[in-house]
């Protein structure tokens, strides 16, 4: 007789703890990574929901800036805070027919399920490096917070400022929008910060940052078949035979275009998406430009002179979830732009 009985509890009710977790899955649209604590939430690759959990293991602040914007919705001017952690390192898993794998071991079995050349995780991962995807030292995470609280902003960059960030709008050649900007060269420990989604039936151009394993799985299968589709390209245009000069200099430049694409942002845990302006009749125009994501983002814990300081950038904040991260804004604040 279990000695738990003796207070009279349904013990099968408890069982579902162990039996059904998925039952526990938060049902908000933002998850918290807290260092070296494992975290569940819901992934999806191709768009299937897949149960998926993340641990992070290391991640440093190294830039903050704030954009004043107008939404194309409403004509109203809102500010915007974007930002990078570099480096974040984190450990990604998902639940395959009820087995957990870590990400990188399905990549792995992706890659081999029809290849005659079988290779291990560790040659996986070698590959991913050369890629830019470097999962083992971690990448770049780009974030941003839409109708961010400037008091929120206000006592972030303080506290950033005193951990030794430097304000570098004055090295900007065309800041545009942007209002304030700071760096801080070796980044400032992060021990906790959210991570949101991305409402893409609202966003404009049906873009967006849904999850970190819809991220990561998305771009490594862009890099892939870009590298791919440039090399069939170039190997075409080896073997042809009776092409004209102006057809054999199209297809170059069309291979080395899809090489060049494939290159572009593949180191960052919020992923890359294609370039889409939304001209003034409301048409799209796609272009051959990847850019990198952000990732909602409004709450995240610095480590400063030895204390945690809480940033909370939600508007309105009492910790609930106020702000809009659906506006569709392909905004990006990156490492080459504009500095």
């Amino acid at each position: 007789m279990s000695i738990l009985n003796e207070f009279n509890l349904d013990l099968d009710v408890f069982s579902a703890v162990a039996d059904t977790p998925e039952m526990f899955e938060s049902t908000g649209r933002t998850q918290t990574l807290r260092l070296d604590r494992e975290v569940s939430f819901k992934g999806s690759i191709n768009g299937i929901e897949v149960p998926a959990s993340a641990i992070l293991r290391d991640a440093r602040l190294t830039r903050m800036t704030l954009l004043k914007q107008v939404s194309p919705n409403t004509n109203k001017e809102y500010y915007l805070v974007t930002g990078i952690m570099r480096p974040v390192k984190m450990d990604l898993f998902v639940t395959i027919d009820g087995v957990k794998m870590p990400l990188i071991d399905l990549l792995t079995s992706v890659v081999n399920e029809k290849s005659e050349n079988k290779i291990t995780t560790e040659q996986f991962l070698d590959t991913a490096r050369k890629i830019g995807l470097n999962f083992n030292d971690g990448m770049p995470f780009f974030f941003q917070q839409f109708g961010a609280s400037l008091e929120g902003w206000t006592k972030a960059r303080e506290a950033f400022v005193e951990a030794g960030a430097v304000d570098v709008i004055g090295k900007m050649s065309n800041p545009g929008r942007i209002e304030a900007a700071y760096q801080h060269a070796e980044g400032v420990p992060v021990t906790a910060f959210e991570v949101g989604t991305v409402n893409r039936e609202m966003s404009r151009t049906g873009q967006g940052f849904l999850n970190l394993i819809d991220a990561t799985v998305a771009n490594f299968t862009r890099v892939v078949t870009l590298r791919k589709e440039s090399r069939i390209l170039s190997k075409a245009i080896n073997e042809a035979t009776g092409w004209s000069e102006e057809k054999t200099n199209k297809a170059k430049e069309h291979a080395e275009l899809l090489g060049k694409m494939s290159r572009q942002w593949v180191a960052n845990w919020a992923g890359a998406q294609q370039r889409i302006v939304v001209q003034p009749n409301g048409k799209q125009e796609t272009q051959n430009i990847w850019d990198p994501v952000n990732a909602p983002c409004g709450r995240f814990t610095m480590i400063v002179d030895g204390e945690p300081v809480e940033a909370d950038l939600w508007s309105n904040s009492a910790r609930a979830n106020t702000s809009d991260t659906t506006i569709g804004s392909n905004t990006v604040v990156s490492d080459k732009d504009p500095f």
